[in-house]
């Protein structure tokens, strides 16, 4: 069957001052739907995850995942004249996101007041680690942190709290971003107005966990009882020759069949089962390779790479425009925002645009 429809979000543009994972993988999200996403980055290096993580010719992997399907404009927003820049861009936006500290907008001139006095029905989404209240507002954030103050850590180690080796609360709370982004584009399109959004990980995380990590925390009855933890039923059996994950309570004993027999046996009884891979067997995996999960993509710097699909198969084509160069955009978007040639030039000259 050829792809026929249109992108679900063609139409809409977004206006992203986000950096890390919270925000461009929401962001990110929506432009694999169709989104015009322009990605505003600071003239020193741009966003952080450009240097993290496994790199090639200067490319960075998790850059390259997050922000695929994006244009990058590089602008000073310390300087009066990258802010009056950006409130053109803000202009020509349905969405603004970032996630600054709280109050950081503000003090850049650039919060929920600033953005829409320039489009009134604008959807402005702040994401911050703990809120705009509360004794933890003003911490730096990062994943782990709020994997600990959750209580996720403890439900992973109990009395010896570990952390998971994703950053799966950044990951949830950009999930979280681009649906709530969603139904705010929705309402919109109802007569509804625009509206600032306002999103913790801290909220965003427990929202996530609660259902099952906290079915003991929920009820606030005496009466009530406790019951074993959900995750204590699972876990991962040893084979002969690997490990597989099978749904028939914890620590089975498989050490006598080889991965495949053992997979052949318990299909057999229609058990829930997969084999534990190793990240570097996932792309092999006959599942993986007959969905099409993982597609080749042609970066013009960093050369042939492969990156998830789109999880959500919407009868649209495939979106997989390499991820921009810090700033290769900014001349064709401020010209798209209405700045002449000449005051780009003289923005460019003055170091506050690259």
């Amino acid at each position: 069957m050829t792809d026929t429809l249109p992108p679900l979000l063609e139409g809409v543009r977004i206006l992203d001052l986000s950096a890390v994972i919270s925000g461009p993988l929401a962001t990110g999200l929506m432009a694999d739907q169709g989104a015009e996403v322009w990605k505003v980055e600071s003239l020193a290096g741009g966003d952080m995850t450009r240097a993290l993580g496994a790199q090639y010719r200067g490319l960075t992997a998790m850059f390259a995942t997050v922000n695929r399907n994006k244009k990058s404009i590089a602008l000073d927003l310390k300087d009066p004249r990258g802010r009056d820049a950006l409130l053109a861009l803000a202009a020509q936006c349905d969405v603004f996101v970032e996630n600054f500290r709280p109050g950081a907008a503000a003090r850049l001139g650039l919060d929920y007041e600033a953005i829409k006095a320039v489009r009134p029905e604008v959807i402005y989404l702040s994401i911050s680690g703990f809120g705009p209240e509360g004794p933890y507002t003003k911490r730096r954030v990062y994943d782990p942190v709020i994997q600990a103050v959750s209580g996720l850590a403890e439900a992973q180690g109990g009395a010896e709290p570990s952390l998971m080796r994703t950053l799966v609360c950044d990951k949830v709370t950009a999930l979280t971003a681009a649906q709530a982004l969603s139904a705010a584009l929705f309402a919109r399109a109802q007569g509804k107005g625009g509206r600032r959004l306002s999103l913790s990980m801290l909220d965003a995380a427990l929202y996530f966990n609660w259902s099952d990590l906290f079915w003991n925390h929920t009820f606030l009855s005496p009466e009530a009882e406790a019951h074993p933890e959900l995750a204590d039923t699972f876990g991962i059996s040893r084979t002969a020759d690997g490990h597989l994950c099978a749904i028939v309570g914890a620590g089975v004993d498989f050490s006598d069949f080889t991965t495949e027999g053992a997979m052949a046996a318990l299909d057999e009884y229609d058990i829930p089962c997969a084999p534990a891979l190793p990240r570097a067997a996932v792309p092999d995996d006959p599942q993986v390779q007959a969905s099409e999960s993982l597609v080749p993509h042609e970066h013009p710097v960093a050369g042939p790479m492969r990156q998830p699909r789109p999880p959500v198969r919407d009868g649209a084509p495939l979106r997989l425009a390499p991820a921009p160069l810090l700033g290769a955009d900014t001349e064709a978007v401020l010209a798209e925002a209405g700045l002449s040639a000449e005051a780009i030039a003289a923005l460019r000259a003055a170091g506050v645009a690259r």
